[in-house]
This record gives C-alpha cells, structure tokens and sequence, in this order.
C-alpha cells in the first residue's frame, strides 16, 4: 500500500470517528434534554396537584380558585360558566413525549367547580392512552370530591370506589365527611405514569397506588377477593 493511500485511510478513519463521536454527542444530548422535559412536567403536575388539594370544599371561595389560576395559567384549559357555576380546568400534558411516540398520549387534568362564590367539587384524573376497551381508550385514576354528594348520586358513603372489577381505570368518590387520611390517599397520584417511556401503566394501581389498596380491603371485605384476583392475575407490583 502506497503512503498516499495509508493517508486517505487515516484521514477517512479520522473523519468517520469524529462524525460517530458527533452523533453520540447530540444523541446524549437530546437525551438529557428529554429528561430535563419529563422532569420538568412531572414537577408541574405535582405543583398543580398540591395547589388543587389545598383548597377544602365547601369552604374555599372563588377568589382562592382565582389564586390557583394565576399561578399555574400556563396550564390552564378552560374557565366556564352556567348556570351560576363557574368551571375552571387545568391540564398538564406529556406532549413532546408522545409526538416523539416515546410514549403514549397521557395527561393530568383537575376541574375545579364553584357556585355561589365557593368550591363545591374537585375533579382530578391522571390518564395514559391505552386502546383497550372501545369505550374507554385510557388506563387512569380518577376523583370526585364534592362537599355533599348531588342528589342525582344519591350515594350514602363518605368514601367509595364506583369501578367495575376489570377495567383499567380507578374511580374515587368522597366528600367533605371523608376522614383525611381517606382523603389523602384519593389523591395520592402517581405521576410516572405521565412520563415513563414505552408500555406498562396498564393498571390502576398504577395511578392511584393507595387508593388501589383501599379498594382492594373493600373488596376483601365484600367478599369479593377471588373475583377481584381473577380480574388483575398480574397485580403482585401493585403491593411494593
């Protein structure tokens, strides 16, 4: 081999090197900059969250609601009025996850709902698209609190799980005479689901881990157990 061809392959060698070393470099740090995003709306989402549950129904007024929307406007959805109830919505969503289909479509939303100058329902839901069942294309945790349940309820329990067994989602229903504990662990969302790349969250523990729990010692207790286990075969995570 010539001097002259030794050179081209040490230059080619060189210029191939510095162009996977180029790529490893922005690959990194497209990397860090999605995790600095998912780290960023997971932060929010919990902000949001704690703000939302700071408020008591029943006794917080509009202009506290008012006070939550000018700090997290950047995540404010809607604000309606009818009827003299005033609506007003947030959602915090993985966008940037799910366009890079690292992930799929997934939010956390809360409505806060006021009528006569106070809070009278909290409404929050964490959700991940997942086509499952035609009916409802999401696994989720949801919660309603209200200050006292609406006749249309007629509900008689201060703190109860209006969810088919089977189905990927959690719904949490309470009210005001709910203890705080019960309150507590209704809205103890679980936000990696709002970001975790790829599959799984495909149970409802996994966005609502203690009131999962709780839902289950009721079931236990209804005896119900072996239905709610056929139902969940691979829900062992759901206890760590």
């Amino acid at each position: 081999m010539s001097i002259l061809a030794v050179s081209i392959c040490r230059c080619s060698l060189r210029t191939r090197t510095k162009f996977l070393a180029a790529i490893s470099i922005v690959a990194v740090a497209g990397a860090v900059v999605l995790s600095c995003y998912a780290l960023f709306i997971k932060a929010q989402a919990a902000s949001l969250l704690k703000d939302v549950t700071a408020l008591t129904v029943g006794s917080s007024t509009e202009s506290d609601v008012e006070q939550l929307t000018r700090k997290h406007s950047r995540y404010l959805a809607s604000r309606e009025s009818s009827e003299e109830v005033v609506i007003t919505t947030f959602k915090v969503q993985n966008r940037w996850l799910a366009r890079l289909r690292l992930e799929p479509d997934a939010l956390f939303g809360a409505s806060v709902y006021v009528k006569n100058g106070r809070a009278y329902h909290i409404n929050a839901w964490l959700m991940r698209s997942m086509n499952i069942f035609p009916t409802f294309g999401a696994s989720a945790g949801m919660v309603d609190e209200y200050a006292e349940y609406p006749q249309y309820l007629s509900h008689s329990e201060h703190f109860s799980f209006p969810t088919p067994i089977g189905k990927p989602y959690l719904r949490v229903l309470l009210d005001s005479h709910a203890t705080s504990v019960q309150r507590k662990h209704s809205f103890s969302f679980s936000f990696r689901c709002l970001i975790k790349p790829g599959g799984g969250c495909d149970l409802p523990c996994d966005y609502l881990p203690l009131a999962w729990q709780d839902w289950k010692a009721d079931l236990h207790e209804s005896g119900f157990s072996d239905v709610f286990n056929q139902h969940y075969p691979n829900s062992s995570r759901c206890s760590e």
